[in-house]
């Protein structure tokens, strides 16, 4: 399983959503369940999955799947 595919499944566990219902696209604003709280579990537990820490100073960024994605691949990449 690649990053992208983690991501989704990650994002759509801690949203209680199928992985069907998301897109890069996703948006924070777009998802009635995806609040700061859930938004806290959702890059923990990346965090864990992926064995690294997500710079404070880009959190806030991430409110987007695809921003998230990007972010990982990323920060794998270093």
């Amino acid at each position: 399983m690649d990053i992208k595919e983690k991501v989704f499944e990650i994002v759509a566990e801690c949203l209680e959503k199928n992985v069907t219902d998301l897109t890069l696209d996703t948006d924070m604003d777009d998802v009635e369940e995806w609040d700061s709280m859930r938004n806290v579990m959702i890059l923990s537990r990346l965090e864990e999955e992926f064995d690294i820490m997500i710079p404070e100073d880009d959190i806030f960024d991430l409110v987007t799947v695809g921003a998230i994605v990007e972010e990982i691949e990323k920060i794998k990449a270093e």
